[in-house]
């Protein structure tokens, strides 16, 4: 078995990445639901926000961008 190189490895981590963020920008009603009855839908959406920005940062990272101060997209603002 070969070792994997440094562009396998990110490409399979920006696959993840990917996969993550089409997962935190999906609609969970089940989740929605238990946090709107233990009234912490907005802390919910606020530490979704912040895996989000996490994650394109470390997206633009592997991919040898830099952010150039502009703020991300709010992923909630569509809630």
């Amino acid at each position: 078995m070969e070792p994997q190189t440094a562009s396998q490895v990110d490409t399979a981590t920006l696959d993840a990445i990917q996969l993550m963020l089409r997962d935190l920008h999906t609609r969970h009603e089940e989740i929605r639901h238990k946090a709107a009855f233990r009234g912490c839908t907005s802390e919910l959406l606020s530490l979704q926000q912040e895996l989000v920005d996490y994650l394109l940062r470390k997206k633009s990272a592997l991919m040898g961008q830099q952010q150039n101060g502009s703020t991300a997209p709010n992923y909630n603002s569509f809630i």
